[in-house]
């Protein structure tokens, strides 16, 4: 799965499912993502509604139902982290981001605290997979302390997978341990 570190508040809980599954969290608020919802909406009304309903034939009184018809209903609040300022995110998470995202290791205060963790552990993934005994199948082992600085201190971003010259590794490994 993809990867990136997203920055939390303090001791940040990220929400569970009732069957204690992570509840999948885009990296903003509602409050935020409705905004911009809102901001389309409105360019859309005053720039493309008349063009879309003649030459579609809606109805051009109902620009709400056109409008998500062609850019999607409003944000779920079920998939957007509560509001909290840039100033107070202040601790640091990995997160996968084939989903909204969900976290695959505990928040930590310090960069430093996140990369001793990946390589003392891994993330969640390879810990169940470990655990599992899936390791034959994808490498699971705990992260190198260079794959570990690579990724924290550099870009925090890596995709899922990548396939170099045949042979399939995981983003993280392509982009950060490498030579």
């Amino acid at each position: 799965m993809g990867r990136e570190i997203r920055r939390v508040i303090p001791n940040w809980e990220h929400p569970k499912r009732e069957n204690g599954s992570y509840q999948p969290l885009y990296d903003r608020s509602a409050s935020e993502s409705f905004a911009e919802w809102m901001e389309e909406f409105n360019t859309f009304k005053r720039d493309e509604l008349k063009e879309v309903c003649d030459e579609h034939d809606y109805d051009i009184n109902d620009p709400y139902s056109v409008f998500c018809e062609w850019h999607g209903s409003p944000p779920d609040h079920n998939y957007h982290r509560q509001y909290w300022s840039e100033s107070s995110a202040t601790w640091w998470q990995v997160y996968e981001t084939v989903s909204e995202g969900t976290p695959v290791s505990p928040p930590f205060e310090t960069q430093e605290e996140l990369v001793s963790y990946l390589i003392e552990n891994g993330d969640f993934w390879d810990q169940s997979r470990r655990r599992e005994g899936r390791a034959a199948m994808i490498d699971c082992s705990p992260w190198s302390r260079r794959k570990a600085e690579n990724f924290v201190f550099g870009s925090g971003w890596a995709p899922s997978g990548v396939i170099s010259s045949g042979v399939f590794m995981s983003g993280v490994d392509a982009l950060c341990d490498r030579e």
